[in-house]
């Protein structure tokens, strides 16, 4: 009889794989839902559409997926650190590095194995892309490094964006399946009035006027 356990999934035991953002939860919905509207508001359709096709360009899973890429990009062809074979060792770096502190000797972030370390715990033990965020961020300011506080920025900005325009299409798209008015339907059959009256105060105002008028007129008809 065998005693090895089987082997366990990691995305039964690791939240930062078994965590699904919220992109990937509008987008879901969004693609279970729109066909149903496709002949009743074709523009709304086409919105959703586009957005759809905009948010895979966000990576899924969490925002370590899109630190680690742009840390690859960036030794792709470069050692990151000072080595035999360079005369001037900020030719080991890329460009997108220069400014860094630790251009031209050695990148932390890529190099120094506690570095590396805590950034692979960090995303292995998020519970949240925010707890992630805010992790990824410390370390990277305790080790200057504008490149990965760049990916974090500009991750949570699109994220952000995409977040709010896919829970508008959201609510869109279930307005028109619950056959709800939209845009300028909203204002048909819509009888507006207008109420001229002045305000009591005012009223009051020109009436006191209006007697105070006719009674001079009074007084000088009864003076003649």
């Amino acid at each position: 009889m065998s005693t090895h356990s089987p082997p366990t999934d990691r995305s039964e035991t690791d939240p930062a794989r078994t965590e699904r953002t919220e992109i990937t939860e509008i987008r879901q919905k969004l693609a279970r839902n729109c066909e149903e509207i496709r002949t009743d508001d074709p523009e709304l359709y086409n919105q959703i559409q586009a957005w759809i096709r905009e948010s895979l360009s966000i990576p899924d899973g969490n925002v370590g997926s899109a630190v680690n890429s742009r840390l690859r990009e960036l030794k792709r062809g470069n050692k990151m650190r000072d080595h035999r074979g360079v005369e001037d060792p900020e030719a080991a770096f890329p460009d997108a590095c220069d400014g860094c502190e630790h251009y031209g000797v050695a990148c932390p972030m890529v190099k120094r194995h506690s570095v590396t370390k805590t950034r692979e715990r960090y995303i292995r033990n998020a519970d949240s892309d925010e707890e992630l965020v805010n992790n990824l961020t410390d370390l990277a300011i305790e080790w200057d490094c504008q490149v990965v506080l760049g990916v974090l920025e500009d991750y949570q900005d699109q994220y952000q964006e995409y977040i709010a325009e896919g829970y508008d299409l959201h609510s869109k798209m279930w307005g028109v399946l619950r056959g709800e008015p939209t845009g300028e339907d909203q204002l048909e059959g819509v009888e507006t009035s207008f109420d001229e009256s002045p305000p009591p105060e005012v009223e009051a105002d020109v009436q006191e006027t209006v007697d105070a008028v006719m009674g001079d007129d009074e007084d000088e008809a009864d003076s003649q």
